[in-house]
């Protein structure tokens, strides 16, 4: 990189892609040819992996048995909803779909934001080291309180809480068998049995 007379440098620069562009990029088609399966994280478009029956599978499962829990629990049903695969608005530059979010309800909004979630889940199979080093330190940041990497392969939920500003994680834990409760309520419980 070099400075010119003006102290302007000249070289490479990186881009960086905000949400009202990538949304417009959209409605214009510019990234039909990519498909449904693209993200924005961190102002970049990165392409997601299709999705194999495994992973489809586990993330229906994830879905059908936290929205049943929900359904026998007035006030939580009332509070909070569960969604698959729609677009979580974090800041100006990242929009990931994560597998399986549970938010409080979006009150008109066209999309949900980071301080709507309470729970986000990436289910892994092929995706194990993007959801550890890109996804796990971006909601971190973002400030949900907590993240399952869900991965039936191994039979196993990586669970993080207590999210930091420098996109780490106060308490991380591995569940091998038993139950997951999730922050948002003692009532609910996960069965590792039902998902794997």
């Amino acid at each position: 990189m070099t400075t010119t007379r003006t102290g302007m440098q000249e070289g490479p620069t990186d881009f960086r892609f905000d949400f009202d562009r990538f949304e417009r990029m959209f409605e214009l088609g510019i990234l039909n040819d990519l498909g449904p399966r693209i993200e924005l994280l961190e102002g970049r478009i990165v392409e997601r992996s299709p999705i194999g029956g495994e992973h489809g599978d586990t993330s229906v499962d994830l879905a059908v048995a936290l929205t049943n829990t929900l359904n026998r629990i007035p006030t939580l049903h009332d509070a909070v909803r569960v969604s698959a695969a729609v677009t979580l608005r974090i800041g100006d530059y990242s929009a990931p779909e994560p597998d399986v979010l549970v938010a409080r309800r979006r009150n008109g909004r066209k999309y949900y934001e980071a301080a709507d979630a309470v729970l986000v889940i990436e289910v892994s199979v092929s995706t194990r080291d993007n959801d550890l080093t890109i996804k796990r330190p971006l909601y971190a940041r973002a400030g949900i309180p907590e993240f399952w990497i869900v991965e039936p392969e191994t039979r196993l939920i990586r669970v993080f809480r207590d999210p930091r500003p420098d996109g780490s994680w106060g308490d991380e834990t591995v569940v091998t068998d038993g139950a997951v409760t999730p922050l948002f309520s003692d009532q609910v419980h996960l069965t590792l049995a039902e998902l794997f």
